[in-house]
């Protein structure tokens, strides 16, 4: 994935955590454990709109409430000088909701995994349907399709701060 990374280090510096610093948004949630703690440096709103308030303004978007950090170890010329990544750092951007800063080269391949995404999400807003119809038609195996659309239902939750209930 390195092979993409035109390393400006935009991700290193602004880093969107929710509002309880449980979560680093900026790729789905993940959740911060001890090692991601050790690299992430409290920024004021004002500090991130600094750096880049185009890429503020998107993730508060979509996350209202979110808080910035950035990496203790990115350099001002955006270099990382961390002696070994955190998975957070090492994996970005993992999913198709994650949200990279314009000019990221990353952009285009989480544009294509987010359409694949949505894609996946209105199929299974078909399946859904397709189990209800049988629920009301009075198929004997309700039971069964009802416990199947509330494990689709809860696959499409996951995305909902993404807009996965509009696609």
């Amino acid at each position: 994935m390195d092979v993409f990374c035109n390393q400006c280090g935009m991700c290193c510096k602004l880093i969107p955590v929710s509002k309880d610093e449980e979560y680093i948004l900026r790729d789905g949630f993940q959740l911060i454990d001890e090692v991601a703690e050790d690299f992430l440096e409290k920024i004021t709103l004002e500090e991130a709109n600094e750096i880049n308030s185009l890429y503020v303004a998107e993730v508060l978007k979509i996350f209202k409430d979110a808080k910035f950090c950035k990496c203790r170890f990115v350099d001002d010329n955006g270099h990382c000088m961390a002696t070994e990544k955190c998975t957070f750092c090492r994996e970005y951007p993992s999913t198709p909701v994650a949200i990279v800063p314009d000019g990221c080269k990353f952009l285009g391949t989480v544009f294509m995994n987010n359409e694949a995404l949505k894609h996946r999400i209105r199929i299974i807003k078909e399946e859904i349907i397709d189990y209800q119809s049988l629920i009301n038609a009075g198929d004997l195996d309700s039971v069964s399709y009802r416990k199947i659309i509330e494990n689709l239902n809860r696959f499409i939750k996951k995305y909902a701060d993404f807009g996965a209930n509009d696609w």
